[in-house]
């Protein structure tokens, strides 16, 4: 770890209590809150009980991170807290972990990369980004993420979702006011996303398929933000169209009894998930309906040991052809996804919030003092994020190729 955060400066919370305690006890937490820094938040279903976290976060002035990947509470946060947590300055952010950091950062360092490569200042935007997120050596996750996917797929479904989309439209007119313009129709259609059937990437040999995480959400919703409270950003601004974005799960190619597998049980899962009685039976037997990838024991000891992930993202220009090729290129890899990636993700996020990342004119430069944000948005011109991340042993590569001697994906 490259700095212990002692409990002077972070303190973690679990999901310890039950939502009637955490309310009953809100000025306890407000009180312990008060003597960190930054808090890490690990309690979940974050729709559940993450608002009362955040809550005292807000009121003892200490900045929040959290682990969720689930988009309506993305929403809800937003509507509830954000201008709280700006006036008072502290910092609230979402999804640092797996879900959504690789992607997001990887998304940011490669169209970064894209547009300082450009020659000619202005003449090249980004016109698409594709994200695969590949696993080694890890075909074993905890239930807790499966009840949160049954409980976001339903939210999705129901019109759960679509309501507090338009409460946060409601709340908030500027982002409306800041949309971004209609994508050029010369701009190349770069990163579809396959549909029913698997798509197939042939630099990588990978069989691949839509992402059903957060990710793409968090990212639009950067975008989003950024937008709004940053107007005049170069990459970000109100003039600048959104690129295509594509965020796939790959899967080795050459097993097509894998792929199948994953569609018959995806099929299935977003099947069940539509209705109450189906959400009940998903999250009744995870193990059954995830082919036991998702149990309530969790990745074993050696999947611990020897698991790791690999993201490959790439950030196409807005006049990339295979003529000119206009690409970036940038490769995340780090261990087992879940208990071992995961915790570093945030505490390397939070040691460069801790590093006087507030402080103006500091190396840190962060995009906001305060606030309800993801790390896209908050990060999105950092350099010194990616230094705590290496330290933390995750890994973001620009690189000129993505090569397929890493091992095979699961």
């Amino acid at each position: 770890m490259a700095k212990d955060i002692g409990w002077d400066e972070a303190i973690c919370t679990s999901s310890i209590f039950v939502v009637e305690d955490i309310i009953k006890n809100a000025s306890e937490l407000v009180a312990a809150f008060s003597k960190a820094k930054v808090l890490l938040a690990c309690s979940g279903p974050y729709r559940i009980c993450g608002l009362p976290i955040l809550k005292a976060a807000i009121e003892a002035k200490c900045d929040y991170l959290d682990l969720c990947g689930e988009p309506q509470f993305f929403d809800d946060a937003l509507i509830a807290f954000d201008r709280k947590a700006r006036d008072a300055g502290v910092l609230a952010v979402h999804a640092a972990a797996f879900d959504c950091i690789p992607s997001e950062l990887g998304s940011n360092l490669a169209e970064r990369e894209l547009l300082k490569n450009d020659s000619n200042e202005d003449s090249i935007q980004c016109a698409g980004i594709e994200i695969i997120h590949t696993m080694q050596n890890v075909s074993s996750a905890n239930a807790t993420t499966f009840h949160a996917a049954v409980d976001g797929f339903y939210a999705a479904s129901s019109g759960e979702l679509k309501a507090s989309r338009k409460k946060v439209k409601d709340s908030f007119p500027e982002f409306e006011q800041t949309k971004p313009p209609k994508r050029p129709d010369n701009w190349p259609m770069v990163c579809d996303t396959p549909g029913i059937m698997p798509g197939y990437n042939d630099v990588l040999d990978l069989r691949t398929m839509k992402f059903v995480g957060a990710d793409a959400s968090a990212i639009r919703s950067s975008w989003r933000y950024l937008r709004s409270r940053s107007t005049n950003h170069p990459r970000k601004g109100t003039a600048v169209a959104e690129p295509r974005l594509s965020v796939l799960i790959g899967i080795d190619g050459s097993n097509s009894t894998t792929a199948l597998k994953v569609m018959a049980y995806g099929g299935m899962f977003s099947t069940l998930a539509r209705f109450k009685f189906g959400c009940n039976l998903l999250h009744s037997y995870p193990e059954t309906f995830s082919n036991g990838v998702f149990t309530s024991k969790g990745p074993t000891e050696d999947e611990l040991k020897e698991g790791s992930f690999t993201t490959y993202v790439t950030a196409y220009g807005s006049h990339h052809s295979e003529t000119n090729p206009q690409l970036a290129r940038v490769k995340v890899s780090g261990p087992e996804p879940g208990y071992v990636a995961t915790p570093r993700l945030i505490v390397a996020l939070a040691l460069t919030i801790l590093d006087d990342g507030k402080k103006e004119g500091n190396e840190v430069n962060l995009s906001f003092e305060g606030g309800c944000t993801l790390p896209g948005a908050l990060f999105c011109d950092c350099d010194k994020v990616y230094d705590n991340m290496r330290n933390e042993g995750v890994s973001f590569d620009v690189v000129n190729q993505f090569t397929t001697d890493d091992q095979s994906p699961v």
